[in-house]
């Protein structure tokens, strides 16, 4: 996705969670239509179809994060709270 997409749709999202007027059906349509997005983009939102808008905004909703505590060594004495942590994505 370019530069120029992410921003607009960024924009918009963000307008649209400032004012409360665009909950309502006729004037979260007119916005979008007025806005200078793709017409496919348009389209998902207006039908609210989440697939296409991931996949248009290259989005990745599954997002893993593990944290794994390291091994102790036998004489190491350390107590888990103090022990450095691995970071597995």
């Amino acid at each position: 996705m370019n530069r120029q997409k992410s921003s607009n749709i960024i924009q918009l999202l963000e307008r649209m969670g400032q004012d409360a007027s665009l909950q309502a059906t006729a004037e979260f349509e007119q916005i979008v239509n007025e806005s200078t997005l793709d017409n496919e983009l348009k389209q998902s939102l207006i039908n609210k179809d989440i697939i296409s808008l991931e996949k248009q905004l290259d989005v990745c909703p599954d997002i893993y994060c593990v944290f794994v505590a390291h091994e102790e060594d036998e004489d190491d004495s350390t107590d888990v709270e103090s022990s450095p942590l691995s970071i597995v994505a």
